[in-house]
């Protein structure tokens, strides 16, 4: 069976047709079908084909088994977790990345996209107020950016506590602590679980009503790290927004003979770029290393992330570009950008082209309305709830996202109303927020990323919940509320 390149062509704008139907039907098409797994799996497996099939019912026949059981996240009505959409031109781009198909890690098999990345990273310094020195990676997205980040303060901490972890490996290295909020994200945890740090090399700083961290608790517990330390520090909490106050927690990390900075910032570091928001994150500039997203606030496709490292030769240097076979010392001696530099893949797609075109295409001023509508909306239903008898907002919206919580009573009432109603919410599809915990509450987490939704979705989706919720309140105050309700 031959394959010509003539064949791309139909097959391409067939691919095009059913996704432009995909993307605008977006608006009008129910977030969450709820069609169960073993339908999905009777519509989409079967026996291993052993016969070639027309190339073109197999992708018709893709859509039509595959759409039903797609979630729709790219839509305006989405608000659960921390999902966005995708600004128009960067999933273009991310098309012309597949049909490209470079791989980007060493400058010689791909100038041209090396160079696009290498222009992305510089703009994203200085849109983001970093220094201008700082390495960039473009990763898979947040976790993956964290990984690389804090393998590279691992292997410099250690360095700097005279071991080499390239040669000595870590059996008998000397203990890294770890101080982290006490909201600290899953991604952190895995990440330090990779990197062989443990939690019991924890310690937690507690945090404020708004989920910041309490930096008068600092100096004391770095007291008690005695040797290598890293400090974990959040630009924009999952279920608040709240940034934590990094001008004084870098104080007291730089008072500490040998600790590292990271500050994730998965969903609000491009708070950065707005002149409304950049206080928020005042002394971030202080920190080692930064991650954030592309794929949440940013609105690129996925997958798209970002590692950022003070010192770029110390990113180099833990990610042992130059340590590669014999076969590509000659790749990696050129003196222009080589990726494999700034991030533990070996092989990857060119991630930094959608963030250029978007940088490009966008500009500073439009990044910065996308961001600053976003956190206008967020506080407009956070307005619109907080009126209504029953509905407690959580925390101050000072940013693109709040948690709520549902009824008045003890908080096992709260926590059971407040699930129903969200789940209720999702199954009928007009919009989705998620459940999540604040402080040891049930929680509806509601998150605005997405550059499509409007002051209409806002309030179309106000009076959504606000009549799901008095549907949910009655059932549970009826006779059967014990039953119903546990």
């Amino acid at each position: 069976m031959s394959h010509q390149f003539n064949q791309y062509s139909k097959l391409l704008n067939r691919s095009l047709s059913h996704a432009v139907d995909y993307l605008e039907a977006l608006p009008e098409r129910p977030i969450d079908s709820q069609i169960s797994s073993q339908s999905l799996r009777s519509q989409i497996g079967g026996s291993l084909p052993l016969q070639p099939s027309n190339p073109e019912q197999v992708l018709d026949e893709l859509v039509a088994n595959v759409e039903n059981g797609l979630i729709g996240s790219g839509g305006p009505r989405y608000f659960g977790y921390a999902i966005g959409g995708s600004f128009p031109v960067a999933l273009a781009a991310d098309w012309l990345v597949s049909a490209w198909d470079q791989n980007v890690p060493y400058y010689v098999s791909s100038p041209g996209t090396s160079v696009v990345e290498e222009t992305a990273a510089e703009w994203m310094l200085e849109l983001l107020g970093l220094p201008d020195t700082a390495g960039v990676g473009f990763t898979s997205g947040a976790q993956e950016a964290i990984y690389t980040a804090l393998i590279t303060a691992r292997n410099s901490l250690l360095q700097k506590a005279g071991w080499d972890v390239a040669t000595q490996g870590l059996y008998n290295a000397p203990r890294i602590h770890v101080v982290v909020s006490d909201q600290i994200h899953s991604t952190i945890k895995r990440a330090l679980s990779m990197i062989g740090i443990g939690v019991s090399d924890i310690k937690t700083i507690p945090t404020d009503n708004n989920l910041r961290i309490l930096p008068e608790y600092l100096p004391e517990i770095l007291e008690q790290c005695d040797g290598p330390t890293l400090v974990c520090a959040q630009a924009g909490c999952i279920d608040s927004g709240a940034f934590d106050p990094f001008e004084e927690i870098a104080e007291h990390v730089k008072a500490h003979p040998n600790a590292w900075l990271h500050v994730d910032g998965a969903i609000g570091l491009w708070s950065a770029v707005s002149d409304k928001q950049k206080h928020l994150l005042k002394g971030i500039e202080k920190a080692d290393s930064w991650d954030t997203d592309g794929h949440k606030w940013f609105n690129m496709p996925y997958d798209s992330g970002m590692v950022i490292v003070r010192d770029a030769s110390l990113l180099a240097t833990a990610m042992g570009g130059n340590s590669m076979g014999d076969y590509l010392t000659d790749a990696i001696a050129k003196p222009d950008r080589n990726a494999i530099n700034f991030g533990i893949s070996a092989s990857r797609r060119a991630r930094g082209v959608p963030v250029y075109a978007a940088i490009k295409a966008l500009g500073k001023e439009g990044i910065q309305a996308h961001l600053d509508n976003c956190c206008m909306l967020a506080q407009r239903m956070a307005d619109r709830l907080r009126n209504v008898d029953g509905i407690t907002i959580l925390n101050d919206v000072v940013s693109n996202r709040f948690s709520a919580q549902f009824g008045i009573g003890d908080d096992t009432f709260r926590n059971h109303l407040t699930e129903r109603v969200v789940h209720q919410l999702q199954q009928d599809g007009f919009c989705y927020p998620s459940t999540s915990g604040y402080k040891g509450l049930k929680t509806m987490l509601f998150s605005v990323l997405n550059c499509h939704t409007t002051i209409e979705d806002i309030d179309a989706t106000a009076e959504k919940i606000i009549e799901i919720y008095h549907i949910e309140l009655e059932t549970c105050q009826l006779g059967e509320a014990a039953e119903l309700c546990d």
